[in-house]
């Protein structure tokens, strides 16, 4: 046969004979794209290129399975526009297949909470942590809502799997906790749908106190983070989230949330175009403007700390890697253990500088409320108990005076 590339058509698919010898006829419009043509005779569509590293790189054949020659040609552009994108289109097609597969197959709560404990806490957490993960997923939670499929799994099942676990509250939190973790990474890995989290429900006795973190505590905590990044004890961008929380204070969903288009360097500035208190920009700290300076920008990825699916990091994961960094810091907040006291401890830090005005610190730490602000600072707090008790006494000791006259002082700026 002629090396001379033809527009591959029914015509062309009709004529190709047998000769003894398996022969190619590539088609003049897709580089790569051939009607393979079988000592016996048999014909089928194929795609033929060179792996990465050019003539060093091996030579694959894909098969395509099409009916007739403008199917196999649109599968065979598609391929093309793969490989051209950097993409191995073998390696795509057999992740693909196996990921189709492995979707295919789970379809229970059971089904979601075995793949979270096989391709999560076995490969990601340490062994004490997979093991107590797994018992609870095989007495208690797949017993309780094992069947239930996974998509009609709701909040009102969970609650009812809490309330019968009352009699062991510690189990049952704990229960709660795994399941929550396994439904964010089932999301993360589109083995659920997309939406609220139904495990996300408000256990007994879990009203958070307030807890503050000490300087040195802070600096355990972000040597930690160094040391279990390097370990690979935690994802680079939940390493990378967690300082930049640290860094500007802002709620964890925001971080999460963060996209490279709303990064503005030149401005200094984070912006969000829809958060809890609507559209929200943030002044870019120093610590900050460094860390994503520094960070690595995955080509094709919107978020700056992605998920392990390069898709927007849930929460949970974020507080996944944040327990570990407690525990390796040695800093303990018992149940109160949470992403909100990083953001509790910075609001406290600025609140309490005397050299920043309230409005200025409540932009900085982005609230809209100045009693939302006093909630977060102990000793802004301390501060106007004492205001109050201050004033208070003055107030007394003007009406002592008063009284001692025998008349009423009126108090400058006071009620009337």
């Amino acid at each position: 046969m002629s090396n001379q590339k033809v527009r591959i058509t029914k015509t062309v698919v009709a004529d190709a004979a047998k000769t003894g010898k398996e022969y190619v006829i590539w088609d003049s419009r897709v580089a790569g794209f051939g009607l393979r043509v079988r000592p016996s005779g048999a014909k089928s569509f194929v795609f033929v290129y060179r792996s990465a590293g050019g003539r060093a790189g091996s030579v694959k054949r894909m098969t395509i399975k099409a009916s007739n020659p403008d199917v196999a040609y649109d599968r065979a552009k598609e391929l093309a526009g793969q490989f051209h994108a950097g993409i191995d289109p073998a390696t795509e097609k057999a992740d693909g297949r196996a990921e189709a597969e492995r979707k295919k197959k789970i379809s229970s709560v059971g089904d979601v909470l075995d793949s979270f404990i096989t391709d999560h806490a076995k490969e990601s957490l340490k062994d004490k942590t997979a093991s107590e993960y797994e018992r609870i997923v095989e007495k208690i939670l797949k017993p309780k809502l094992g069947h239930i499929k996974i998509d009609a799994l709701e909040p009102k099942n969970v609650a009812e799997m809490y309330r019968d676990l009352r009699g062991t509250p510690t189990q049952a939190a704990a229960a709660v906790r795994v399941l929550s973790s396994a439904l964010s990474w089932a999301e993360d890995f589109d083995l659920r749908p997309a939406g609220p989290n139904p495990a996300s429900i408000r256990l007994k006795g879990s009203r958070r106190r307030q807890r503050l973190f000490s300087d040195a505590e802070v600096a355990r905590l972000l040597n930690a983070i160094t040391a279990l990044a390097a370990d690979e004890k935690i994802t680079k961008p939940q390493a990378l989230a967690l300082r930049l929380l640290f860094a500007t204070g802002c709620r964890a969903g925001e971080i999460c949330g963060l996209r490279w288009l709303g990064v503005d360097f030149d401005e200094g500035l984070l912006r969000w175009p829809d958060t809890k208190t609507g559209f929200l920009e943030k002044p870019l700290t120093d610590d900050a403007w460094k860390l994503l300076k520094k960070a690595e920008r995955i080509v094709g990825v919107d978020f700056v700390c992605p998920s392990p699916g390069f898709k927007q990091m849930r929460v949970e994961f974020l507080e996944d890697g944040f327990e570990r960094v407690m525990k390796s810091a040695k800093v303990t907040a018992d149940e109160n253990a949470t992403l909100h006291l990083i953001r509790h401890w910075f609001a406290t830090k600025t609140y309490t500088d005397k050299s920043i005005p309230l409005p200025v610190a409540m932009a900085i730490v982005g609230h809209t409320s100045v009693a939302t602000a006093m909630r977060y600072a102990h000793v802004a707090r301390d501060e106007l108990k004492n205001a109050a008790k201050d004033a208070a006494k003055r107030r007394a000791t003007a009406i002592k005076a008063a009284e001692k006259k025998g008349r009423v002082v009126q108090l400058k700026g006071g009620a009337k």
